[in-house]
């Protein structure tokens, strides 16, 4: 509602400084685009005003037909918000992922996670959040978190405050630790040599929780790093340095 009101009162402006000094207008056109959207159709805002002031098709759809003009039709934005790019840190070329091809609770733009973090350890991303070849397997899969690399026996330290929820071990994830955090976020380290926090243990941002190992479905050593809110996958690679 607010970017609303702002448009329609930069229209009038717009409108005005049309009519009265038109070179001004041309002058101002990029500083114009940058607030009202690269995407602005002035030749149809300045239509629709003009409707909305004469009354020709009512003054509702007339404005909305402006609006539309100004920020885009509502079904763009949601393409916009479904299509996003994975970010992919192995050099090879970037996803365009879908709500076709997107695997169910799978979440690519960036949270805003409202507390402090860090990263778990230190080194390389060798594998990114998204489909990819499976190391082993060799079939194409979703990759749930991203591996980074180090040596074996790194101390693996806590993302970030929380309490520790589970200490287990799979055969494809090998022995790995899970740490609940506030707003619903937790995360979840993979691969791991060791385990050395407890079961329901508080820890703070940064204190040690595990070591780098081989556990599991790994080709070598490296930590497995997931992020998630409630069921949802999160793409960690925005809070994790690279």
């Amino acid at each position: 509602m607010v970017q609303l009101i702002v448009s329609a009162v930069i229209l009038v402006i717009v409108v005005g400084v049309k009519l009265l000094a038109p070179d001004t207008l041309a002058l101002c056109r990029d500083k114009l685009l940058a607030l009202m959207g690269e995407d602005t159709d002035f030749v149809e805002a300045f239509s629709s005003v003009g409707r909305a002031v004469s009354g020709e098709g009512g003054l509702s759809d007339a404005l909305q037909d402006a609006y539309t003009a100004v920020f885009g039709k509502e079904d763009d934005v949601e393409e916009t918000d479904a299509a996003a790019l994975a970010t992919n840190t192995t050099g090879k070329e970037d996803i365009l992922y879908t709500a076709d091809n997107l695997p169910e609770d799978v979440f690519l733009t960036q949270r805003i996670l409202g507390f402090a973090y860090a990263d778990p350890v230190a080194g390389e991303i060798t594998s990114g959040f998204g489909y990819r070849a499976h190391p082993i397997e060799g079939k194409e899969r979703f990759h749930y978190g991203m591996d980074i690399d180090a040596e074996k026996g790194t101390v693996i330290r806590a993302f970030a405050d929380g309490k520790v929820t589970a200490v287990g071990e799979s055969s494809e994830l090998g022995k790995y630790v899970t740490v609940q955090h506030t707003g619903g976020y937790s995360t979840l380290y993979a691969h791991c040599k060791c385990i050395t926090a407890s079961s329901g243990q508080t820890v703070q941002l940064g204190d040690p929780i595990a070591e780098v190992g081989d556990t599991g479905q790994a080709t070598g050593p490296h930590l497995h790093f997931e992020l998630h809110q409630d069921t949802a996958y999160l793409n960690p690679i925005y809070y994790v340095s690279h």
